[in-house]
């Protein structure tokens, strides 16, 4: 059984189970907009050295909240891809950030592809469904994540050439890097990269 079919039953089965990976992450405790769920640390892998947490913003209608997954270091972070889940629990986008957005060091396509492909959370470190929805997101969506590294250095390369002297990390104007929509409930699934 393939990564995206065990995706699809795992959302199919917490569905039913009348819960959704949002209410696993936040415990079912009420939704705070810019809370950190589950835990101010989200959930970490110091073996692996991934990382995930969830949170939403105020007034997003186009999503229920998104986790982003990061790689740790011992003097920074990594952002992986961050994944938007629609109001009924299923992933909807998948997107990456700039680093002024959530106080990153920068690091090259290459290396963050090689991350994305190492990325892994043991079961043991929170609700074994939460952590199956990650790790299986990540498997499914590998080449979508892996193409996003690229479209975010092509972003970063085209705003350097329109604004000579600006350093795009920090203008907080340009917070979507590369983003892709994600549909796991048709045939096709994946999407196209913008």
């Amino acid at each position: 059984m393939g990564a995206r079919h065990k995706l699809v039953q795992l959302l199919e089965d917490v569905d039913r189970a009348g819960t959704s990976v949002v209410e696993l992450v936040r415990g079912h405790r009420p939704l705070e907009p810019w809370t950190i769920y589950p835990d101010d640390a989200g959930v970490f892998d110091l073996t692996t050295r991934s990382q995930f947490y969830y949170h939403a913003h105020p007034g997003a209608t186009h999503e229920a909240g998104h986790f982003h997954t990061v790689r740790l270091f011992e003097d920074h972070t990594a952002h992986l891809v961050g994944i938007s889940i629609d109001p009924s629990g299923w992933p909807r986008a998948l997107f990456t950030v700039n680093l002024w957005a959530v106080g990153d060091a920068y690091e090259p396509a290459e290396r963050l592809k090689r991350y994305v492909r190492q990325f892994q959370i043991r079961a043991d470190r929170a609700d074994p469904r939460l952590v199956a929805f990650v790790n299986l997101a990540f498997r499914t969506f590998q080449p979508e994540i892996e193409r996003l590294q690229d479209t975010k250095d092509r972003a970063l390369t085209t705003y350097r050439r329109a604004h000579p002297g600006t350093d795009p990390f920090e203008d907080r104007a340009l917070e979507i890097l590369s983003q892709v929509e994600v549909d796991l409930r048709s045939q096709q699934g994946g999407g196209r990269s913008g």
